[in-house]
């Protein structure tokens, strides 16, 4: 499969998923919480037992120790769900934020010979920029409903920019 095939198969599915979870805000801010936290779980786990089975590993204690952190972040989360979203708003909103800037660095790059992509790489970087920094600064307005709001968003966003770039690179071959 060409790269700009796979762009566009992958903008498509992102955008799929976005409009699943604007549909459903709060199961998949849920939803993001329960698998962010199952995720800390099974690396801190993993990570605990590499430190304690090998016991020639180079910095041992400082793994054993970020594992460890691991291992309670995700039990945190896990027992905490609801608490655990306003982490999450604040990471999304830091995700946000730095994935617009890097989208527009990539429209730059690309420049106004890309054609209508250029625009809608823009577009997208803008809005993402702006979601993060609304995340980032309206801290206290967030809930988990608009968290999966914003991933909803988000998801569109980046999947309309994949099939821009799917797109562009079709014209460049």
């Amino acid at each position: 499969m060409k790269g700009s095939t796979a762009s566009i198969v992958a903008g498509a599915l992102a955008f799929i998923a976005g409009l699943i979870a604007l549909i459903f805000p709060l199961p998949a801010s849920l939803a993001v919480t329960v698998f962010v936290g199952v995720a800390f779980l099974v690396a801190g786990a993993l990570g605990l037992f590499a430190a304690f089975s090998d016991s020639e590993m180079p910095s041992r204690g400082w793994v054993m120790l970020f594992a460890l952190m691991q291992l309670i972040l995700g039990v945190w989360l896990l027992a905490n769900p609801l608490a655990g979203l306003i982490s999450l708003t604040i990471m999304a909103g830091a995700l946000f934020f730095a994935t617009g800037v890097l989208r527009l660095v990539w429209a730059f790059r690309l420049g106004v010979s890309a054609g209508q992509s250029f625009w809608v790489l823009i577009l997208s970087a803008l809005l993402s920029i702006g979601l993060g920094l609304y995340v980032l600064f309206f801290l206290p307005a967030a809930s988990a409903i608009l968290l999966g709001t914003l991933l909803a968003i988000e998801l569109i966003s980046v999947g309309v920019a994949l099939i821009a770039m799917g797109v562009a690179l079709k014209k460049l071959q």
